[in-house]
């Protein structure tokens, strides 16, 4: 058998409860910080977001700053081609931009979901692309059909 036995007087206490006040003041600080960032970034809604009907990614799109008309233009599958070419590369880089990456998804068929954005204030031809793998938001971009038209992220 064997017994432990412990001396403990104020000044060891009075330690233990100055580190455990410590400990909780910096679980508070990062708890702030972290409400901070989630403030900061408007309630955007991060990568992989689940978006399992259309209700949720008209949401998931107005979160990120568009509104667009229900319900969506298109509904397509595409499947992610196993070895990028240049142009899909750039295109890959504006998804990593934004937390997104679609290697990870090489060989892969996704939902598409095209829709059109209503408040752009850059035209009628404004489109925002949803790309849905499993009910969640692996990518996606808002760009212009026009001749000189642009793209952006998601994120407004």
């Amino acid at each position: 058998m064997f017994i432990c036995t412990l001396k403990f007087d104020r000044k060891k206490a009075a330690f233990c409860i100055v580190i455990i006040g410590l400990i909780l003041i910096g679980i508070i600080l990062l708890a702030g910080a972290h409400s901070q960032k989630t403030a900061a970034s408007g309630g955007v809604p991060e990568p992989n977001a689940t978006v399992k009907n259309e209700k949720a990614r008209v949401a998931y799109l107005a979160q990120c700053g568009w509104t667009v008309e229900s319900p969506a233009l298109r509904e397509e599958s595409a499947v992610i081609p196993r070895s990028f070419s240049s142009v899909f590369e750039k295109y890959n880089e504006l998804q990593k931009q934004q937390g997104f990456d679609l290697s990870h998804y090489c060989g892969m068929e996704l939902k598409l979901y095209t829709y059109r954005v209503l408040d752009s204030g850059l035209g009628d031809d404004v489109l925002a692309v949803l790309y849905v793998y499993d009910n969640c938001v692996v990518g996606g971009d808002v760009h212009s059909t026009a001749l000189n038209g642009f793209m952006c992220g998601l994120r407004r």
